[in-house]
């Protein structure tokens, strides 16, 4: 029996764990407004091997989206603001620098935070 992995697996994980983020879709929609979407935000822990064979141990900012919320997803070069929620803290901004749909509906973007300079 086939499992709707969208609507049986990732909804329900959405519902738990996501938060409202604002989506300023550059790219994707280049004349479009901003709009609140949701999606769950995570870290994911990476291990790079140097070329002398030492281990650098390095992060990643990954936003978790669930592709039936959006009409168009968000691409490399969107903005996504990810501001305080309900006690969670605010994040601040970033940019999608790549996106990996795994083909059940779910869609992991691979974020950058923008850091703002001040004059």
């Amino acid at each position: 029996m086939p499992v709707n992995w969208s609507a049986q697996v990732y909804a329900p994980m959405q519902n738990a764990f996501s938060r409202v983020i604002m989506v300023t879709p550059v790219v994707s929609q280049p004349n479009g407004a901003q709009y609140i979407a949701r999606g769950i935000l995570d870290t994911e822990a990476m291990d790079v091997v140097a070329m002398d064979g030492t281990i650098v141990s390095e992060t990643r900012v990954i936003l978790d989206i669930l592709d039936a919320e959006y009409t168009v997803l968000p691409k490399q070069g969107d903005v996504i603001d990810i501001p305080e929620d309900g006690g969670v803290p605010l994040e601040g901004q970033f940019e999608v620098i790549d996106g990996d749909p795994n083909g059940g509906g779910e869609t992991t973007l691979t974020l950058r935070r923008v850091v703002q300079v001040k004059p």
